[in-house]
């Protein structure tokens, strides 16, 4: 797909980072092709599908995360596997905010909140792109 989704935690409303051990544990075996100069990481998922990853990770840490040029199906999974892991949400210009789970909703930003969607697996990010 050609959507650019952005990854990001949130406490109180504002952006917070992420654990970068969330994003190793899911992504990191997954890697095929890496620059690091760049931020970037090219992953391919069992299914066959692939995504361009931006990412920078500083100590224990990664403040976002972007996806882009993504398949659908498995690389999907992985990302609704990393957001429960980093308690993090997805943007995507012009669609609902994707929670990992409904106690976000509560740390979102006010303009976020009211249309945000849970999701559980790559049928329901596929379902809410769709409809954007």
């Amino acid at each position: 797909m050609s959507y650019e989704m952005f990854v990001q935690r949130f406490e109180q409303g504002d952006a917070v980072p992420m654990a970068a051990d969330a994003f190793l544990a899911v992504f990191e075996s997954r890697v095929d092709r890496r620059e690091p100069q760049d931020r970037y990481w090219h992953i391919s998922a069992d299914d066959g599908g692939t995504a361009d990853l931006y990412a920078a990770l500083a100590d224990d840490t990664l403040g976002s995360l972007m996806i882009s040029r993504f398949a659908t199906g498995a690389v999907l999974d992985m990302l609704i596997t990393f957001i429960g892991l980093a308690d993090a949400v997805v943007l995507s210009p012009g669609c609902p905010a994707l929670l990992a789970h409904e106690g976000q909703r509560r740390h979102l930003p006010e303009e976020l909140r009211a249309g945000a969607v849970v999701t559980s697996s790559s049928v329901d990010v596929e379902r809410v792109l769709r409809n954007c």
